[in-house]
């Protein structure tokens, strides 16, 4: 009987001890995870290197950084004058944005704010993205604001590079969710290149980029080919809410079962980018914003 009333006893002692710490371990944990999505994830992004290309070549590395969902909105913050500093210090040779440069209510006058704190001596090929569609801004006015800052907007159309005495051809891509899509457009005068990029928003938007591409170089000689090495993408902020990185429950419309980081086995190799902005909720939680800088070994 007393060995049962001591156990019975010790019992209750560690229940109230329990109870007592458990309402405290819940509001700190709260707290933690609200600084971590509303400050953490989005003011301390990681910043990704990346080597590709030939890997053993002796040439010189390029040195391309890749932005993706700026989602710039009605005013610049601390975030965005860090970031430009961030950018000056890595010294790209030339920046590629893949969509989304403005959020949906976003001003074309902080688009124009963000690029005047870049260096405007390194080129930069911007695509468009759903949310750029949908802004007051039209395709003319983008094009002006980027041509402002030695940028080209990238609509169904390919540019040429010459960086460090190698020729590198972007493509870029219209959104397919709210813009017209047109590969052949875009490489009509593109054959095949060593270095060939390609610029799509939405990682689904591969899917149809890599039918087109079989259909056009079906009907070119083998010389003529169009060959994309790399495609770069967006769209996804890599879930920007997810539990833990485990359960991703909403993923923007035409995202497709795609997340974050490589796919495919097989060249064009697409890598996804988290994104630097958000939409429609300004917070990440496990899913850190990133900017990426490739070292292309040419």
């Amino acid at each position: 009987m007393l060995r049962d009333a001591l156990f019975v006893n010790t019992s209750e002692m560690a229940n109230k001890k329990y109870k007592r710490w458990l309402l405290p371990t819940l509001i700190i944990g709260s707290v933690i995870a609200l600084i971590d999505a509303l400050f953490l994830e989005q003011y301390f992004y990681k910043i990704k290197h990346i080597p590709i290309g030939n890997l053993k070549s002796k040439k010189d590395i390029l040195r391309l950084l890749l932005l993706s969902d700026l989602h710039l909105k009605k005013r610049l913050t601390s975030k965005h004058d860090k970031l430009a500093k961030q950018i000056h210090q890595l010294a790209p040779d030339i920046i590629l944005l893949t969509g989304d440069s403005l959020d949906q209510y976003g001003h074309l006058s902080v688009l124009n704010e963000f690029l005047a704190l870049l260096d405007r001596s390194i080129p930069k090929a911007a695509i468009l993205g759903n949310h750029d569609h949908k802004t007051s801004a039209t395709t003319d006015e983008l094009r002006q604001v980027f041509a402002r800052y030695n940028g080209l907007l990238l609509v169904n159309e390919s540019k040429s590079y010459q960086l460090k005495g190698e020729k590198l051809v972007v493509t870029g891509l219209d959104d397919f969710i709210r813009g017209q899509s047109d590969l052949a457009r875009a490489v009509q005068h593109i054959g095949k290149e060593k270095h060939h990029i390609g610029l799509i928003h939405s990682p689904l938007q591969q899917e149809m980029l890599r039918e087109e591409l079989m259909k056009i170089n079906a009907q070119r000689a083998e010389n003529e080919q169009v060959t994309i090495q790399y495609l770069f993408a967006g769209h996804n902020h890599g879930g920007q809410v997810t539990l833990f990185g485990l359960f991703i429950p909403y993923l923007p419309r035409k995202s497709g079962h795609y997340l974050k980081g490589w796919y495919n086995q097989e060249k064009p190799y697409l890598y996804l980018s988290k994104g630097f902005g958000t939409s429609t909720i300004p917070f990440r939680f496990w899913a850190r914003a990133e900017i990426t800088l490739f070292h292309y070994h040419t």
